[in-house]
């Protein structure tokens, strides 16, 4: 009897950490285009649903890295940084509950290049106790493109200012602050006179990240109207959300309250009733908790 109640107790204490099978979870992944350009930003949405009658443990952050991602010439692509599965089993999704997500493959897979790839994501696995079932999604194809005309051009200014802004001083070592600046500055010209190219976002995200850690806070300030430049021109690209977080951060490092409130409040009253201003809304409440 003392061994029959132990076994019970077993299951009981176990049993959310059974192995799922196979059906029990449908994942989905697809792209809103076909083709892109070479170092366009490349997003592979994904969905994963519980089609199960119970709840799945699994770990939401480490989907993006399950992405398996081959050329045409059967050249595997794996992610450029790595992560822990310490955290597997830390979500969860209830019978019927689904988890929407995304990923950039040009930025974390390196898929930059001329070339046809076949990508699909392999259904997440972990320690044994929350193993997922073998499998995977549907297999997507993505093709990358040569930009001809005015984005060859971009891309050319683009290249040519990632060569500035991480050029070495062959003298000191470190950064050569001089090329950074050119670089910086060749970011802004690209997204001045290409607008429309889908390198214009690309390039006024990167000369964000030029100074946003910048110990010379004059140096940060110079990125606030890149910041809200991106946000007001480019609301529906991948890097709105980060361009508010850096215009923040920026003006949180200033220690200018009523700068960062204004601001805000100017997006409120241009866009009314947009993802921006509702954006802009939620960061006003962030602004308002600051004790400086």
């Amino acid at each position: 009897m003392r061994i029959k109640n132990y076994l019970f107790g077993l299951v009981f204490f176990f049993g959310i950490s059974l192995p799922v099978h196979a059906s029990h979870l449908d994942i989905k992944i697809w792209t809103d285009q076909p083709e892109y350009l070479v170092r366009e930003p490349i997003i592979v949405e994904y969905t994963v649903k519980n089609i199960s009658d119970r709840t799945i443990r699994l770990t939401f952050l480490i989907l993006p890295y399950q992405l398996k991602i081959k050329d045409q010439n059967g050249l595997t692509y794996r992610p450029r940084l790595s992560i822990s599965l310490g955290f597997v089993g830390a979500d969860s999704l209830r019978p019927g509950e689904a988890y929407n997500g995304s990923v950039n493959i040009t930025g974390l897979y390196g898929v930059d290049s001329v070339g046809e790839y076949s990508c699909y994501l392999q259904k997440p696995r972990g320690f044994s106790e929350y193993v997922s079932p073998e499998g995977q999604s549907n297999l997507i194809k993505i093709i990358v493109k040569v930009p001809v005309g005015d984005e060859k051009d971009a891309l050319d200014m683009l290249l040519e200012a990632d060569k500035l802004k991480n050029s070495i001083d062959e003298q000191y070592g470190g950064s050569d602050l001089r090329k950074l600046r050119l670089g910086f500055i060749k970011y802004q010209e690209l997204a001045d006179r290409y607008p429309h190219s889908v390198y214009a976002p690309l390039a006024l995200a990167s000369a964000t990240e030029t100074y946003e850690y910048s110990i010379n806070l004059e140096e940060r300030k110079e990125i606030i109207p890149l910041c809200e430049k991106l946000i007001e021109n480019y609301p529906n690209s991948i890097y709105f959300m980060s361009a508010f977080t850096s215009l923040i951060k920026v003006y949180e490092a200033l220690k200018d309250k009523t700068g960062a409130k204004a601001t805000m409040n100017s997006l409120i009253k241009k866009h009314p009733n947009t993802r921006i201003s509702e954006e802009a809304r939620k960061r006003l409440k962030q602004i308002k908790k600051w004790k400086f």
